[in-house]
């Protein structure tokens, strides 16, 4: 673990444990603005998830996405939506996502994970490369490989004080010993919730802290109906390895006036992020217009 900004350690620390926790790089007065924004969000997308029209997730959700979604702000007028964008954008915050990633981050998603209102539970241990690779050998060859998702970085940014991540440090650069393989994928995964992970390390945040970790690592979140938890999750990927699927699928970028009351800056970034897969989800609605015909 490390609290230092400076790049070297950042990405010596990052190659070795996986894991990076960086200090206050998001202002505690800051932080409580967006948390208050995404008290509003999560309020809304309870009620209505603009991307589907219906109530997203339910009492025991944990996860939701594209905070970005311009629908949030009509009752914030566009200032909270400048601010989330600002600080997604802001140069502290990708300066560690450079250090990282040794190349330019690409933003990807916005993400905020939340205590469910029922159904406390530890989350499961898992790597994300088993969603993309279900085959157990292919995801052996992809975590040996390095795999595509080792370009990425997932910072949680904590809006409240949180212990609720846990990572094993180091086991990105490796395939699961014996003991992890028992919990996190033997008997169709029946232990993955298990408390007993060897070498598990939980990082306690207080509001503004950071922790990213490498996805391939194993790694949990934690949900308490009693424990509050709001973890703003910002995503990146590597400007050399993009990738277009529903986390990066955001037409509403096109919408008018978007990024107007941005700052050159932060418009810049996000202009990026609209020249790399404003194509693809433009082609993806001209399809889905043509075969609703």
């Amino acid at each position: 673990m490390t609290q230092n900004r400076r790049p070297d350690d950042l990405a010596n620390h990052w190659q070795r444990d996986g894991y990076i926790v960086v200090s206050g790089l998001i202002h505690s007065t800051r932080a409580a603005r967006l948390g208050a924004i995404a008290e509003s969000i999560l309020d809304q997308w309870r009620e209505c998830n603009p991307e589907t029209g219906e109530p997203g997730g339910g009492p025991d959700a944990t996860v939701m996405r594209h905070l970005n979604h311009p629908r949030y702000f009509r009752q914030d007028s566009a200032r909270g939506l400048v601010d989330l964008l600002q600080a997604v954008a802001d140069p502290a915050v990708l300066d560690v996502c450079h250090a990282i990633l040794d190349a330019e981050p690409l933003f990807r998603c916005t993400s905020l994970f939340m205590n469910p209102e029922s159904n406390s539970q530890n989350g499961n241990w898992h790597r994300d490369s088993q969603f993309h690779h279900p085959d157990e050998e292919e995801e052996r060859q992809a975590i040996d490989a390095g795999g595509d998702l080792g370009r990425s970085v997932q910072l949680q940014v904590a809006l409240v004080p949180s212990d609720d991540v846990e990572v094993v440090p180091g086991s990105h650069r490796r395939w699961d010993t014996d003991a992890e393989y028992a919990i996190r994928r033997a008997d169709e995964q029946r232990n993955n919730r298990s408390n007993a992970m060897p070498g598990a390390l939980r990082v306690a945040l207080a509001p503004g802290d950071a922790v990213a970790f490498n996805p391939l690592a194993l790694h949990r979140g934690r949900y308490h109906t009693d424990k509050r938890r709001r973890t703003l999750m910002l995503t990146y990927t590597s400007s050399m390895h993009p990738r277009f699927d529903y986390f990066s699928d955001q037409p509403w970028f096109d919408t008018a006036g978007y990024l107007a009351d941005l700052d050159q800056h932060t418009c810049a970034f996000f202009e990026q992020f609209v020249n790399r897969y404003g194509d693809e989800w433009r082609a993806k609605i001209a399809t889905q217009t043509h075969e609703a015909r």
